[in-house]
């Protein structure tokens, strides 16, 4: 648990910086661009690379790449696992390189998908040349995804997790600074996301260099290491692919509802993501390599208990902060979003999104946890299936809801709830793949998340209300969320004290012993 702790530590700082640099990003895109047809083009043509990258490159050939390797190194020493990981590499260049020339030469019809039947000649234009502006982001993304999976397997965690930043820094440049040579100014914030990426891929070469990485072109199809992959990483694309494949509906399901509808969903995913990534990612990102190790070694008990104690840590804070994006939701986009052209009314149509996107985080987050369960154990073919059936919940149900007075906030609540269905079936699957859970821990421990969520949540409610969220100034709003955040989490960790749940326990010992060497008893 210690070294999980420490671990999951600095992926989570790197990550929060990363996570609050992206919330600057989105305060500056809303106050520039507002919810305009011109921002719903931007964050659509963004998605596309983003699409593939999460596809090819950070998904199914990471979450392939990650186990192999491992055994790799466990089997044949640092000799054999650096020969397979510049094979790997090398494959997945070729493979980027021809994915952006086919995207950016067939991106008309990319996004004949999503603007053309409703909109302009201008606006389809626009959003044809800003998929291809932004393209070879993809590139730059995808040898970070590689370092990734090479530095997370020798015990290396900062850079990978630090990347995200850079991104940012480059998107804010974009915004701030190059949107001003632009005639259209979105162009500038598209500048910035190449050059963002390309800070990203410089940022991981003098680590993966200290971890032994040597840089060389090497093809070699046959080899064993390979074909493991490719036999793991088929089923993982599918299985990634069905949940982008979610993404890519509900926006084009957006797109045919009123001019802003992407933009409200695009705001409500930037927050549940804050959550998830500031620690539920971090954790994934760290549990992988380990847990393949521990199979690898047929360390079953060990195992088991690894998994258990990332989900509860996992749900220790998607709990409570799913609480918080119900309750105080309007509060928070009040604060961070509406200014400029970002007015009161969108700040409202965006919380009617994040109201139903937040039951999802809890779901979404056991989502996490366990799908780098399975693919520790080699195992994609059952992700797979449980994300088609996700699909086919979330497709159904967001196409129906959207047609009610929901409108867009039926397509988040949709995907809520097909979360809660896959992560039913994972779950299920799981107790027969993996022994067996410690399903008593887990549920004692989400019986004290829950109740030390709902006091919490009370508290919050009622501190709301000594703010007008529309009309008072905006320092008043950010004393009063301030004040919310303050009182929420302080209470929060005093009711799972006084209940003695495990990860606070944890947490207080381990900061008491930090508070000892720091005073040198």
């Amino acid at each position: 648990m210690a070294s999980l702790l420490k671990s999951t530590g600095i992926v989570a700082v790197s990550t929060l910086c990363s996570r609050f640099l992206g919330l600057f990003r989105d305060i500056l895109m809303a106050s520039y661009f507002g919810a305009a047809r011109t921002a719903d083009v931007f964050y659509i043509a963004f998605m596309i690379p983003n699409l593939f990258r999460r596809l090819v490159a950070e998904g199914a050939l990471t979450i392939s790449f990650v186990p192999v390797y491992t055994e790799s190194l466990h089997r044949e020493g640092r000799k054999g696992a650096l020969d397979l990981a510049q094979k790997t590499m090398t494959v997945q260049c070729l493979a980027v390189v021809f994915i952006i020339a086919a995207g950016m030469f067939f991106s008309p019809e990319i996004m004949t998908l999503f603007f053309k039947r409703f909109d302009s000649v201008e606006t389809f234009g626009l959003s044809v040349n800003l998929t291809r502006f932004m393209f070879p982001y993809l590139f730059f993304a995808a040898f970070v995804a590689f370092a990734m999976g090479y530095l997370n397997s020798h015990g290396h965690f900062f850079a990978p997790a630090f990347a995200p930043v850079l991104l940012n820094v480059g998107i804010i440049s974009g915004i701030l600074v190059f949107s001003r040579f632009f005639e259209t100014p979105i162009y500038g914030a598209a500048a910035g996301v190449l050059l963002g990426g390309f800070m990203q891929m410089l940022l991981q070469f003098p680590y993966m260099i200290r971890h032994g990485y040597k840089f060389r072109i090497s093809v070699d199809f046959r080899h064993e290491g390979i074909r493991k992959i490719f036999r793991m990483l088929v089923p993982a694309l599918f299985g990634i692919a069905v949940y982008q494949i979610n993404i890519l509906v509900n926006n084009m399901l957006a797109t045919m509802l009123p001019e802003g509808s992407v933009t409200y969903i695009y705001f409500t995913n930037r927050l549940t993501e804050l959550v998830l990534g500031v620690f539920i990612v971090s954790i994934g990102s760290v549990i992988l390599p380990e847990m393949s190790r521990l199979r690898v070694g047929e360390r079953t008990e060990e195992f088991r208990k690894l998994f258990s104690d990332s989900l509860c840590s996992a749900l220790f804070l998607a709990i409570p902060a799913a609480t918080a994006l119900f309750v105080v939701g309007l509060e928070i986009l009040s604060v961070f979003f509406m200014r400029g052209n970002f007015t009161f009314s969108d700040t409202v149509n965006t919380y009617h999104a994040l109201m139903a996107a937040s039951i999802g985080v809890v779901f979404v987050s056991v989502l996490r946890i366990t799908t780098q369960a399975y693919y520790s154990m080699k195992d994609t073919r059952t992700p797979v299936i449980s994300a088609a059936v996700s699909l086919f919940v979330n497709i159904t149900l967001g196409y129906i809801l959207m047609h009610t007075s929901l409108k867009h906030a039926g397509l988040t609540l949709a995907n809520s709830i097909s979360s809660l269905v896959q992560m039913g079936i994972l779950l299920v699957m799981v107790q027969k793949k993996a022994g067996g859970l410690d399903m008593k821990r887990i549920f004692s421990s989400v019986i004290r998340f829950i109740f030390a969520s709902i006091v919490m949540g009370v508290v919050i409610w009622k501190l709301a209300s000594f703010a007008d969220w529309e009309r008072d100034t905006f320092l008043y709003r950010t004393s009063i969320l301030g004040i919310i955040v303050g009182a929420g989490g302080s209470l929060y960790f005093i009711v799972n004290i006084m209940t003695g749940t495990r990860e606070m326990i944890f947490l207080v010992n381990k900061f008491k012993a930090v508070l000892r060497r720091v005073s040198g008893k």
